[in-house]
């Protein structure tokens, strides 16, 4: 069971990522007209290129979905796929709890005959790679455009690897020796059994597409930038983007309200955008990849039901 305080953010997390906004306009000295005339210089041209980008993202996360399902021996049809991942979608951003994994699960079972161990799997890799490779970037990049010692740079990429391998070798010492019945244990046996499922080329291919996801979420925020009349770099945007995503997922606060939006404005800042641009650039992310995720959902999810109701009726 989750927090009240969890419950009251999913509910309302547009009334909560306003006033976080409010918030840094007050720390930042920021007027609203400021940030309504960055806002409002935006064509409509450059808003539906946005949009492009945004649906271009979810095609690749779902075309990911169905590579790793391909990988797991339980095939899915795309357009079925569609209707599961925006659906998934909004059932994050309206329920209490993190209903939108075990959602998919069921849905995959119910319209491909996908078995639950399967989905499960799916979604146990997904969480696991996609983190990593945001958080691995986020390190490096932190690092490259943080730290001008060359010795501190490398001295802090061989911790990296080090870490790495003391990791898998103690996990699988871990499976031989630790407690069956612990639930660290019990997590990392789900782990491992869910990556012995997929060969290491599945797998390679599989990291190639969550990077390339990546890839395009930098483009989306090279793009905003450059709207702005700003100019960052395509690596720039990539680091800036998955730290606020490696951040705001180990925050453990959901949706990484604020977590998120205030790395990006950090790396901003940094980069030399002014924090009215930011503030910007920042609310406009949030509205496309969970304002519009949400609504996308609540449609996709209302076929979906109406699909439900037809087959159980036939």
């Amino acid at each position: 069971m989750e927090s009240s305080f969890t419950t009251l953010i999913k509910g309302y997390w547009l009334l909560f990522f306003f006033i976080i906004v409010f918030i840094f306009m007050a720390i930042f000295r920021i007027s609203f007209s400021d940030i309504w005339m960055a806002v409002s210089s935006l064509r409509l041209w450059q808003f539906a290129l946005l949009l492009f980008i945004y649906l271009l993202i979810s095609l690749f996360q779902i075309i990911s979905r169905k590579y790793l399902l391909h990988s797991l021996f339980s095939p899915s049809k795309f357009k079925n796929l569609v209707f599961i991942h925006f659906s998934s979608m909004a059932a994050h951003y309206s329920t209490p709890a993190k209903i939108g994994f075990p959602l998919a699960v069921y849905l995959l079972n119910k319209f491909d005959n996908v078995p639950y161990s399967s989905g499960t799997t799916m979604i146990l890799i997904e969480l696991i790679v996609s983190t990593t490779i945001c958080g691995i970037i986020a390190f490096i990049g932190t690092f490259f455009y943080f730290t001008s010692n060359t010795k501190v740079s490398v001295l802090s990429f061989s911790y990296l690897f080090i870490f790495g391998l003391l990791a898998f070798y103690g996990m699988r010492v871990f499976l031989k020796k630790g407690n069956e019945n612990s639930r660290a244990y019990l997590f990392i046996k789900n782990v491992h059994e869910a990556f012995s499922h997929i060969t290491v080329y599945h797998l390679i291919i599989y990291i190639f597409l969550i990077v390339f996801i990546q890839l395009l979420g930098g483009i989306t925020l090279v793009l905003l930038t450059s709207f702005f009349s700003k100019e960052i770099s395509l690596c720039q945007a990539v680091v800036a983007n998955s730290t606020a995503f490696f951040l705001g997922a180990i925050s453990m606060i959901p949706m990484g309200l604020g977590v998120r939006e205030g790395s990006i404005l950090f790396y901003l800042r940094h980069l030399g955008i002014t924090n009215e641009i930011g503030i910007s650039i920042v609310t406009i992310q949030r509205l496309f990849s969970t304002g519009l995720s949400f609504v996308l959902g609540v449609i996709f999810g209302s076929i979906l039901g109406v699909r439900h109701i037809k087959e159980d009726s036939m």
